[in-house]
């Protein structure tokens, strides 16, 4: 019997050595080896668009990510790798080398700058806005500890687990980087997202339609607020009347030929707490230029370095016309339902103009300190949106919504300026498409 076990188990031993797998490891859906981690650690909190709640030790505003330790034991995370791709789980290792401690009970926070060089708590990647995984992986590579998959993210607004290491997520408008999520109170303002102005090109004498997208998660929302005029005086409100779900409507007019409006959406819900838009404007007889968004690139690793030699994403503007286009001013975003996420400045009219028939790369990498031409979104190789607006903030000019990538591949029209779209092998930015 004893020698009818050992050859069953010498049997196993080969099947798996034959396999390439160890005993230990299970495969998972993505191929590869996997066994169960034993460390208690959670992605705990994150926010992946920061413009002025929670500054590094640089004083510089980026993305972040917590880590919550619910064990009983200290752990270091050196050597840990975090990533915001499932399929590519060892993007950024933290050095091996570091004295990265995490308390039982305790937090850490990792900054998604795509800076590794300024520490050893600097990722090596920056968090998509628009939506894309956070994953917590161990020091062999295989196993994962813990991982999440998130939506688009509203700025200054994090997301984390109620109560700490739990399994429901919460939107905090009070973010909590580094301490416990526990007590926060979860209440958040209305929302205001997607807005429009009808008809697209507003001719003198018509009446224009303002709409938006108007939302509050804890179901009391109060009223909704137009308020408008000319730019010295902006200071006529109607009321906007729900006309489909969450969609809210009002309209104004009708005004002169040349008339520029100003505006901006306030909402209120029942506990006071009031939310108000960008101000935005339309113009009577606006007529936008026509600019495509003609190549992009959402997953640079080696192709294309920017003028600091940094492999970031990047967006081509065309320039079909006989007359060249400044774009400062006007708005990119990878988002359609919020037109004005970043404003292209209107600074550097030099390096902001599109000759005619020629093309313009825009970085998104957002680090917008490095120039003009660096946008602070960032673009998901998951895939999501690309928008140009006018300087209005609602006429968009050109727009697409993409899906995953391929590192070092682009994807881009061809011909330039057309309706088909390819992906190039050898991408072009800041020339004609072609294969």
């Amino acid at each position: 019997m004893r020698m009818l076990k050992t050859v069953a188990i010498g049997t196993l031993l080969i099947l798996f050595t034959l396999a390439g797998c160890k005993l230990e490891d299970t495969v998972s859906s993505n191929g590869n080896n996997q066994h169960q981690s034993q460390y208690k650690l959670f992605i705990n909190e994150f926010m992946a668009s920061n413009d002025a709640c929670c500054a590094d030790e640089y004083g510089e505003y980026d993305d972040w990510i917590e880590i919550y330790n619910a064990g009983d034991d200290t752990v270091n995370l050196a050597g840990f790798y975090l990533s915001d791709d499932k399929s590519a789980p060892k993007k950024s290792q933290l050095p091996t080398n570091a004295n990265i401690k995490i308390a039982p009970k305790g937090f850490i926070v990792l900054w998604a700058d795509g800076q590794p060089e300024q520490g050893a708590l600097h990722l090596g990647f920056k968090l998509s806005s628009g939506g894309e995984d956070i994953v917590l992986t161990e020091p062999d590579g295989f196993a994962t500890v813990d991982e999440h998959t998130y939506g688009p993210q509203e700025t200054d607004i994090s997301m984390g687990r109620v109560p700490d290491g739990g399994s429901e997520w919460k939107k905090f408008t009070t973010p909590t980087p580094g301490a416990s999520n526990t007590g926060v109170q979860p209440a958040v303002p209305p929302q205001i997202s997607s807005i429009k102005v009808s008809p697209d090109t507003i001719q003198a004498g018509q009446t224009v339609t303002v709409s938006a997208v108007v939302t509050d998660d804890d179901g009391d929302l109060a009223r909704v607020e137009l308020t408008y005029g000319p730019k010295d005086s902006i200071n006529t409100t109607v009321t906007m009347t729900a006309t489909n779900d969450s969609v809210f409507s009002s309209q104004i007019g009708p005004f002169n030929d040349g008339t520029r409006i100003f505006f901006f959406i306030t909402a209120k819900d029942a506990k006071d707490h009031t939310t108000a838009s960008d101000t935005l404007s339309f113009e009577v007889g606006y007529i936008a230029p026509v600019l495509f968004i003609n190549e992009f690139l959402a997953s640079n690793d080696s192709c294309c370095a920017d003028n600091y030699g940094d492999y970031d994403d990047w967006i081509e503007i065309y320039n079909p016309g006989s007359e060249p286009v400044n774009i400062g001013g006007m708005y990119i975003s990878d988002d359609k339902t919020d037109l004005t996420a970043w404003q292209i400045p209107n600074t550097a009219p030099d390096s902001t103009t599109i000759p005619a028939g020629g093309f313009l790369v825009l970085w998104a990498d957002k680090q917008p300190d490095q120039g003009v031409l660096h946008v602070n979104i960032k673009l998901s190789s998951k895939g999501e949106d690309i928008v140009l607006t006018a300087p209005n903030g609602t006429t968009v000019i050109d727009s697409l919504t993409f899906g995953k990538q391929t590192t070092d591949v682009s994807m881009g029209r061809l011909p330039d300026g057309s309706d088909h779209w390819e992906f190039f092998d050898n991408p072009t930015p800041g020339a004609p498409n072609h294969k």
